[in-house]
């Protein structure tokens, strides 16, 4: 079983073993008797076909953007209990008329955007479609036969395109924005997160799309430039070619520079090893060889200084045109905004009828104050009536209820006044009765009534007050 097939039927739901007899058959004929199951079909065989490209295991080739049909696909497809499928004709013929794939020499030939409802269609794609809805015409192949050819599929190029534009978005200077075509592949590649490198059929769709389609870079073999604050996309020049030309020298020397440290390192230690074998002649030679080497990496290195500070002084000098640009915009802008004005007479003008409708305002101002100021005289006398009113009224009120309290107290205090006197005229009539001197003397009762207390107990049983005492200061406390 090809990678194709164990991919299809192990990670796309639809080519599970009960649909696959459904895909494999010349469903062709369902087009007028089961629309439903057609398009399901004609659905299924698409987006298995889209990411089965997208992990680069179409046969054919290591491309990501564009399908290859032909014998070589049907054979990565063919099964022992179904055989080859026998409706991907129909397959492709559907995606194409329905703009999700495009034959790959109309895409990078066609001036047209793909989004412009004007995109021109094949005339004998639309001929071919015609007479098979009439059928007029069978689907021009034989059972189990595709034929070859090379379509790009428009949901993986916008894909690809979506991630290359947010990887570059970092590069933000004009001279940033300009690169070699070979940096510009390393970047596509670390964007898509590629197994294998951009093919070259892909590189080709990626660069149309996003120049034509999307507006996004121009670009010829050498040099791509990418969009920065342009309204209609970017136009390469001479010098954007001239700035990639000396970005690409300076990373060839960057890497010369790498590899001619090795070698250094290489011969070092082939001396030294001659030398510990007491291999005289090898070793000079070996010495000789690194000092050349050191030559040649001294003189890459003062290349590559005076590369990079040419390099700097290029950068300075866009930023400065970039500055004299927006300066030059910001002149015309206050030149706009300083014709709307007309002058300092006018200013002056103007200024003089807003001071005087300004002193208008405070005038009024002033006689409504006035006004006001009168106004609240009167109100404020009858509010002080009002106020000293209830204020008399709230003491009265005050007055008679403390009134009411000390009738209470007072009331309270003869009460208990006549309570203790009794109990002392009862006290002293048992004192003077004989008889009561012989017996012995009651039991003293606890004075909640609960037992009676012993001699010790009522010794500790506090005196009462007289009843002058508590009268006394029940009065201070009125």
């Amino acid at each position: 079983m090809s990678e194709l097939l164990t991919f299809l039927q192990t990670q796309e739901q639809q080519f599970r073993r009960a649909r696959i007899p459904s895909l494999y058959s010349d469903f062709r004929l369902q087009r007028t008797a089961n629309p439903d199951g057609y398009s399901a079909n004609i659905s299924a065989w698409e987006t298995g076909l889209t990411h089965a490209l997208q992990e680069g295991l179409i046969p054919g080739g290591k491309d990501v953007l564009s399908l290859r049909t032909g014998d070589p696909l049907l054979q990565a497809l063919d099964t022992r209990e179904w055989g080859k499928p026998l409706a991907l004709a129909a397959v492709i013929e559907e995606a194409v008329l329905n703009g999700r794939m495009i034959p790959l020499e109309s895409f990078l030939h066609s001036p047209a955007s793909i989004y412009d409802r004007s995109w021109p269609v094949s005339p004998w794609w639309v001929l071919s479609w015609g007479l098979k809805k009439l059928g007029l015409r069978g689907d021009g192949t034989t059972k189990g036969k595709l034929q070859r050819g090379q379509y790009v599929l428009v949901s993986n190029i916008e894909e690809a395109a979506r991630k290359v534009m947010s990887s570059l978005s970092t590069l933000q200077s004009q001279v940033d924005r300009v690169l070699p075509m070979k940096r510009f592949q390393e970047d596509v590649e670390g964007a898509l997160q590629l197994k294998t490198k951009l093919t070259a059929d892909d590189l080709k769709i990626l660069l149309v799309h996003l120049s034509r389609d999307k507006r996004y870079l121009a670009y010829d073999e050498q040099t791509v430039k990418l969009k920065g604050n342009e309204k209609n996309g970017p136009e390469l020049i001479d010098a954007d070619r001239n700035i990639a030309s000396l970005k690409l020298l300076i990373a060839d020397l960057s890497a010369q520079l790498e590899a001619l440290t090795l070698k250094i390192s290489d011969f070092d230690q082939k001396s030294r090893l001659e030398v510990s074998r007491k291999n005289r002649t090898a070793a000079i030679a070996s010495l000789r060889s690194k000092k050349l080497h050191e030559s040649i990496y001294t003189r890459r290195v003062e290349t590559l200084a005076q590369l990079e500070g040419t390099y700097t002084k290029i950068e300075e000098a866009a930023d400065q045109v970039e500055a004299v640009k927006v300066m030059q915009a910001s002149t015309k802008v206050l030149k706009g905004l300083n014709d709307q004005v007309s002058g300092v007479e006018t200013v002056e003008e103007v200024l003089d009828r807003l001071r005087t409708e300004m002193t208008q305002v405070e005038d009024v101002g002033a006689a409504i104050a006035e006004a006001g100021q009168e106004s609240s005289m009167v109100e404020e006398g009858a509010i002080d009536e009002e106020l000293e009113a209830l204020e008399k009224e709230n003491q009265a009120e005050i007055d008679e209820k403390a009134a009411k309290e000390t009738q209470d107290r007072l009331e309270r205090l003869q009460s208990v006044a006549s309570l203790e006197i009794k109990s002392l005229v009862s006290a002293t009539g048992e004192k003077s009765d004989g008889t009561a001197r012989a017996n012995p003397p009651a039991e003293q009762v606890d004075p909640e009534g609960k037992k009676p207390l012993d001699e010790k107990e009522s010794r500790q049983l506090p005196e009462e007050e007289p009843a002058e005492h508590v009268m006394q200061m029940e009065a201070s406390a009125v």
